[in-house]
């Protein structure tokens, strides 16, 4: 099941802590929690370090609490490494044991360069704000956003096709033919947008799936998400063939698909193979019985 940490009711690095479990956002309960479990919580979120806050709170708990007694050590990395209690819809029941964390750091927010909403002007879709980059066409290539202002990738964590069904939709490219991680098409550069993307296929574009926030320091350029996508695309809005050539090497190709597709005729051989086989068997059927009717 995909996961994922917020803040409920903040803006910035303080709040009620809640993750994201089974489809919905429920609480983390402070019971066991240690530092070292604040401190990495705080860090997922890109918010620095930071300390559990008191809370008196009364009655019981709005909603879902899916975790509790997260007990991190020192060779944890990451929150989710860290031992717990086993997933529970109602992981605590009082409000007083909600987990309510203050950390030390604040979210930058990037100033738009001025028109920086749109790459090309004041107005623009959804299908202006996406591109791939490096490949043979602009159907091929690393995914690429733009927002804030500049372009930016996007990372591989739980990277699949439904993702890259949605962006080639929204480039106008047909069917997703492959869903390549590990920078397939060149590692880009600048700003990582978006992290661990969870698209269920059928969204117009990929800013209507879910995802978490990227540049929090957890994905790296080698991670760069790509695809391929069965069409070409039309119109003059062709993205360039990456800057991977500006840097003096030819783009990466792409790898071929995790998962085969089969051909229409090597369906057609098969289904005529089946079909040999029955007519043998009933031949041969047929045979034996005739041979039983003469003795």
């Amino acid at each position: 099941e995909f996961t994922a940490l917020r803040l409920e009711n903040s803006q910035g690095c303080s709040g009620r802590l809640q993750v994201w479990y089974n489809g919905t956002w429920g609480s983390v309960c402070s019971n066991s929690m240690n530092l070292k479990a604040v401190s990495l919580a705080c860090k997922e979120l890109g918010c620095g370090d930071g300390y559990l806050e008191p809370q008196l709170g009364q009655g019981n708990v709005a909603g879902t609490a899916w975790l509790d007694r997260v007990e991190c050590g020192e060779r944890n990395r990451s929150f989710w490494e860290c031992p717990s209690a086993p997933w529970n819809p109602q992981s605590c029941t009082e409000a007083q044991d909600e987990a309510h964390i203050v950390c030390s750091g604040t979210r930058p927010e990037a100033t738009p360069a001025p028109g920086g909403a749109c790459p090309n002007g004041s107005s623009c879709t959804d299908r202006d704000k996406i591109r791939v980059v490096g490949g043979e066409s602009g159907c091929s290539g690393r995914v690429e956003l733009w927002h804030r202002g500049s372009w930016g990738t996007v990372c591989d964590d739980s990277w699949d096709m439904e993702d890259a069904q949605v962006v080639c939709r929204q480039l106008g490219c047909g069917p997703a033919v492959s869903a390549l991680p590990e920078a397939a098409f060149g590692e880009g550069s600048g700003p990582i947008w978006l992290e661990h993307v969870e698209c269920r296929g059928t969204e117009l574009s990929l800013q209507d799936c879910w995802a978490r926030p990227g540049d929090g320091g957890l994905c790296r350029h080698k991670e760069d998400a790509a695809v391929n996508c069965s069409g070409e695309l039309s119109g003059a809005g062709a993205p360039p063939r990456a800057a991977a050539k500006s840097q003096g090497r030819e783009p990466t190709r792409g790898r071929p698909p995790r998962s085969g597709t089969v051909s229409v005729p090597v369906i057609i051989c098969i289904v005529q193979g089946i079909l040999l086989c029955l007519l043998l068997a009933l031949l041969a059927r047929q045979k034996r019985s005739s041979r039983a009717r003469r003795r």
